[in-house]
């Protein structure tokens, strides 16, 4: 038997013929692997971290059915049943994660909720810690989207926000666009820069920043505002394309016009554009430092709902450690 590849596996167990996300009858185990040899990584609710577990006698675990045979006492797990094993092998190491790149983060609730049989988690299953070591950048960032949002608001006072005013436009929203799209630059540059990521030439355009719709997602993302609920719903990358990275972007080219030639394009400062680029840079926020910290809860949860959001499978998860986080760079 060929030995394993350092890194994290997941082994869900479940019945033969049935479901595992509709079974009670199922488990999911998550184990380092180092040399060959296997350590339990226990998930124990209340920790953000898994704990690192061999044998009751120091060894060190051979492969899933050695643990199995030998599993601790304090494991309540019932094998009593006509089971099937499925393994996963996960993207990243114990502590690694991808800089400024939101994942889902494995945690007690994986072990109660399971896998479906596709390898997507149920969606309860994991915890959110994506805001790392970047809070205090993470906290101006979200400071500057609600005063953006304020200024929304204040646009409101003499436009009435629905539908048939999406062609309005002004100064306001012309300022709501020039600020959003500038934090977008400002964050995708960095994403790609903190992840050795170089431009292709010069300064980073469209034609580098397209990288991060399959990184991060972007184009799986759908939200509504939640007070403007009959303005519909923004996917502002979901037409996002390589063959044409700027224009398939319209509220990003309408912004570049706009910021160029005032005077000729000054029309395109319009409220749709305003809305699709709030949504742009709220959306972008999700796909850096996730949705489920207290951060956002508490400040900006309140402005918009999201209506679709990425499915991760379980490869892409984090799994933390009770060392130490390790930064690694996306394999753009």
């Amino acid at each position: 038997m060929a030995m394993k590849s350092d890194g994290i596996y997941l082994y869900n167990i479940s019945m033969k013929d049935g479901n595992p996300l509709q079974s009670r009858y199922s488990c999911d185990l998550v184990f380092l692997c180092k040399a060959g040899k296997l350590q339990w990584l226990q998930m124990i609710d209340g920790l953000r971290h898994c704990i690192p577990r061999v044998k009751d006698n120091g060894e060190f675990y051979i492969d899933i059915k050695d643990f199995l045979a030998n599993r601790p006492s304090d494991l309540n797990l019932d094998l009593n049943f006509n089971h099937k094993i499925k393994e996963y092998k996960l993207k990243n190491n114990i502590g690694e994660y991808y800089k400024y790149i939101f994942r889902p983060v494995i945690s007690f609730k994986l072990q109660n909720f399971h896998l479906e049989d596709n390898g997507i988690p149920f969606p309860d299953c994991y915890d959110d810690i994506s805001i790392w070591y970047y809070r205090t950048e993470y906290l101006s960032h979200i400071r500057q989207l609600e005063l953006v949002i304020d200024d929304l608001k204040k646009a409101f006072q003499v436009v009435e926000p629905t539908k048939k005013n999406l062609k309005v436009f002004g100064n306001t929203l012309r300022n709501i666009i020039l600020i959003s799209c500038t934090e977008i630059d400002s964050m995708m540059s960095r994403i790609l820069r903190e992840n050795s990521c170089p431009p292709v030439r010069g300064m980073y355009k469209t034609t580098d920043y397209v990288k991060l719709k399959k990184a991060l997602k972007l184009d799986k993302y759908k939200i509504i505002f939640n007070e403007y609920e009959d303005l519909g719903s923004f996917s502002p990358y979901a037409q996002w394309n390589e063959g044409s990275s700027t224009k398939s972007l319209r509220w990003y080219d309408n912004y570049n016009k706009i910021k160029h030639d005032r005077q000729n394009n000054f029309y395109l400062a319009n409220l749709e554009t305003a809305l699709t680029s709030i949504s742009a840079y709220a959306i972008l926020l999700f796909a850096q430092f996730g949705k489920d910290n207290m951060i956002w809860k508490e400040h900006v949860r309140k402005y918009f709902n999201i209506q679709k959001s990425p499915q991760w499978h379980i490869r892409d998860y984090y799994v933390p450690s009770s060392d130490k986080l390790i930064p690694v760079n996306y394999p753009f």
